[in-house]
């Protein structure tokens, strides 16, 4: 089992900062550019440089399944593009489309959104992340051959075909908000891909235990308790609450729903509010 994390910015964490804390892998974002949480060239040649191993993420708006099959092929086309200029050509690339709790009703468009991916990429390179029930149905179903499982929505359970299992949201690590993980198996899918007959080496063959966590994490995500802003504005309510405005914001978008949007998108929020499109 090999300790890693994912986040999607890092500020001020250098891999030297990870490797003193025992990190064997670190799980990082592609998605449609421009996008600031993506990783970039010179940050996964640096990670591979100190002896890290890298896993690949695809996550777009988080509700990436309502555009099916098409969507999952579009989807990993840019991945897989991404991947080639990062320089890991063939490895696999996990794909969140649904980053919430799925009611069974949702499990068609997952695995629509799954078999365009494999249909563009390869089911050899097809992987899913999400809670343990859409997880397990797509095991079943035979639409991905990778599994990144979070604690979150998950009630407990685990499924042991997954590869990978995310146990703590925003945990810190130096100056950083991350995520805690683990690997369930020995070939997690990670960059440098292992060698033919050896299994994938991490970087520390006896890791020490995760660094502890400011109090025990929960067996499931608690649901995300919902504020108005007020007059305040983002950061200024992520100092009133002890937190990042980085935090907050992933959260909100996690947690967002169809009534949440319907108040949103009536708001004037600002000409400099940035907003991102998946065309020019």
């Amino acid at each position: 089992m090999a300790f890693g994390i994912d986040y999607s910015f890092g500020s001020g964490l250098t891999a030297n900062k990870m490797k003193a804390a025992n990190v064997a892998f670190v799980c990082r974002y592609l998605s449609w550019q421009p996008n600031p949480k993506n990783i970039n060239k010179i940050e996964f040649d640096n990670l591979i440089k100190a002896g890290l191993h890298i896993v690949l993420v695809w996550e777009g708006t988080g509700r990436d399944l309502v555009n099916g099959f098409r969507g999952g092929q579009h989807d990993a086309e840019e991945a897989n593009r991404q991947a080639h200029v990062l320089g890991a050509p063939t490895i696999p690339i996990y794909f969140a489309p649904c980053d919430y709790d799925v009611p069974e009703g949702d499990q068609g468009m997952i695995n629509a959104y799954l078999n365009g991916a494999a249909s563009t990429i390869g089911m050899g390179r097809t992987g899913f992340y999400g809670g343990y029930w859409p997880l397990s149905r797509a095991f079943n179903g035979h639409h991905m051959s990778w599994g990144w499982q979070t604690y979150a929505w998950s009630g407990g359970n685990v499924d042991h075909r997954a590869h990978l299992y995310q146990y703590q949201n925003a945990a810190r690590l130096g100056p950083a908000e991350v995520d805690f993980d683990h690997s369930l198996k020995a070939d997690f899918g990670g960059w440098p891909r292992p060698q033919p007959g050896k299994a994938q080496p991490a970087p520390h063959p006896h890791p020490a235990p995760a660094p502890p966590p400011a109090k025990p994490p929960a067996p499931a995500a608690g649901p995300p308790y919902r504020h108005t802003l007020g007059d305040r504005t983002l950061e200024q309510m992520a100092q009133a609450r002890g937190t990042t405005v980085e935090h907050l914001w992933v959260t909100t978008v996690r947690a967002v729903n169809q009534a949440d949007l319907a108040v949103i998108g009536k708001q004037k929020l600002g000409s400099a509010f940035p907003v991102y499109t998946t065309s020019p």
